[in-house]
């Protein structure tokens, strides 16, 4: 006779990803380390590393449609 094993229900989510492109100006750092999106009128910087979001920049309520990185 086999035996059942226990069959789990639940799960903790172990991270969340957050939304960070609704579409629009995107911009990549020199090392490719950082990525620059626009989420409606906020902007979002991203480490590709982690994918944590290091900044998020609230807008003036419009939305944004161009977006730079420069190295300094």
């Amino acid at each position: 006779m086999a035996l059942r094993a226990g069959t789990k229900t639940t799960f903790e989510a172990a991270r969340v990803i957050q939304p960070f492109y609704t579409g629009g100006a995107v911009a990549l750092s020199e090392d490719g380390k950082l990525l620059a999106s626009t989420l409606g009128e906020e902007a979002l910087i991203t480490s590709l590393d982690t994918g944590a979001t290091l900044a998020r920049i609230e807008g003036d309520g419009e939305p944004i449609t161009t977006l730079a990185l420069t190295p300094d």
